[in-house]
């Protein structure tokens, strides 16, 4: 097998996750792409996937009922990714990378007014990433050895509107974060692994709340997890290769959010107390397992293609009374993709992926038992590839 061969590989991989990616566990939408840095020369990559998911309560209290069955609150997103990775010196290799790791988007209408179940008629959580990781490579044997590092600064903004505008929340903020790991590459076999660790990011989120005219600055604390990522890949025949992926999240660092005043405004609010209709996320997660595999073939000297199958665990877990506080299920997603290579340092990709959202069931804050039936979510990606 050649060196073309590994590229094509790297591509196959790159295509299945990247439409699959947008339903990963908890809040999460995606990672920075390093895959550049086993490349050479100025490599160039940007990807956008479309993702649309379908999410509703089906019953109230084990009842369907008109207000409970029929909303759709899950927001259809995009999301994008870049990279650019060059040489610096010797075997030292380094890339700058956006990406958007984290997000959420509900539009509950006035359904949950309408089942007792919150005040909240949307929310959402966005997400920017932008990195410099680094690696130095070595011969070992007959491939290459890699050390990886680099930091990162992650932007976090939520948003919250209650009673169609009556309260509204708004916060955001900036923390620094790092990434390390070890890779291998034998390219003439197509064989590449890697083991990357993305650090805890502690963040303290600040902004306003109001409700009617009345402004109050608000804080919150929270944390987005870590993670520890295994990718395997490697060419079983020619033209052929066999990849996959398990991922560990920590999303148990994730329990209730409480936002609070930051300073006091008469007998409304005291510093540092719960602000007035003590809003907060309660999330209340346990941790998350993401297992992907699957296959490409190369076609021709123009185009290859993908499939995989992917399975993420659900990260609900229950608050210390045991009572299950959100229904983020297992998802089971199948992916597609193809490339077209019109020259050796140019690639055009598209993807797409169906995902099932397995049933489940969540009580609120006011305790209203909100049960969710089978749904599903469809995505789809695309992205360009230059080397210079």
């Amino acid at each position: 097998m050649t060196r073309t061969f590994l590229k094509f590989s790297v591509s196959a991989l790159a295509l299945s996750v990247m439409a699959g990616s947008a339903m990963a566990g908890g809040y999460g939408r995606g990672s920075a792409n390093i895959d550049t840095l086993f490349e050479s020369g100025v490599y160039t990559s940007t990807s956008m996937a479309i993702t649309a998911p379908t999410r509703g309560v089906a019953t109230r209290n084990g009842v369907a009922t008109t207000a409970a069955t029929g909303v759709d609150f899950a927001e259809t997103y995009a999301s994008f990714g870049a990279s650019a990775a060059f040489d610096v010196y010797g075997g030292v290799r380094c890339a700058g990378t956006f990406a958007q790791p984290y997000g959420a988007d509900a539009d509950y209408g006035s359904s949950r007014i309408a089942m007792g179940a919150s005040t909240t008629t949307s929310n959402s959580l966005e997400s920017t990433e932008f990195a410099a990781t680094c690696a130095y490579s070595t011969d070992v044997g007959p491939g290459k050895a890699y050390f990886i590092g680099g930091l990162f600064t992650q932007a976090l903004t939520y948003k919250e509107i209650r009673g169609f505008g009556a309260a509204t929340i708004n916060m955001k903020d900036d923390s620094l974060g790092y990434r390390m790991g070890i890779g291998y590459a034998i390219p003439e076999v197509a064989l590449k692994a890697s083991l990357v660790y993305r650090s805890e990011v502690d963040h303290r989120m600040s902004g306003i709340q109001t409700i009617g005219a009345t402004p109050f600055n608000i804080f919150a604390n929270a944390s987005t997890p870590s993670s520890l990522k295994l990718s395997l890949q490697t060419g079983v025949a020619e033209g052929w290769l066999v990849f996959g992926s398990v991922e560990w999240t920590d999303w148990s660092v994730l329990q209730k959010v409480n936002v609070k005043c930051a300073q006091s405004y008469g007998p409304a609010c005291a510093a540092g107390a719960n602000s007035p209709g003590a809003p907060s996320i309660d999330a209340f997660f346990g941790d998350g397992w993401n297992v992907n595999v699957g296959v490409g073939h190369k076609f021709s000297d123009l185009f290859s293609g993908s499939f995989s199958v992917t399975w993420d665990k659900g990260v609900s877990s229950r608050d210390p009374g045991g009572i299950q506080r959100s229904a983020f299920t297992d998802t089971w997603t199948i992916a597609a993709g193809a490339a077209f290579n019109p020259n050796p340092n140019a690639s055009l990709r598209a993807g797409l992926a169906y995902s099932i959202l397995t049933g489940g069931a969540e009580t609120t804050a006011s305790g209203v038992v909100l049960g969710y039936n089978t749904d599903h979510a469809i995505s789809g990606g695309v992205s360009a590839n230059f080397k210079f």
